[in-house]
């Protein structure tokens, strides 16, 4: 059976995809950015201009804080839940 132009293509173009995601760094890891010790590590309370996830949801905003205290009535003294009924 003899592949079609088509089917030749995507090989192709298959082949090409897979040889671009093959990377050539031989396992390095990437190094971490130097830090000035004399100004000490940055801040990373909040993010002023996200361009990542990680970021973009510690970003800066002018929200209010909330802290959560929640009254847990069923938790024993040690933390623990009581045991389940029968």
């Amino acid at each position: 059976m003899r592949a079609t132009r088509k089917t030749r293509a995507l090989l192709f173009g298959l082949s090409l995809a897979f040889a671009a995601g093959c990377s050539d760094d031989g396992g390095a890891k990437p190094k971490d950015a130097g830090v000035d010790a004399a100004s000490g590590p940055p801040d990373a309370a909040c993010f002023e201009n996200p361009q990542t996830h990680a970021e973009i949801i510690n970003a800066c905003t002018n929200a209010q804080k909330v802290y959560k205290k929640p009254t847990l009535p069923l938790l024993n003294q040690d933390g623990t839940l009581p045991q389940l009924p029968p």
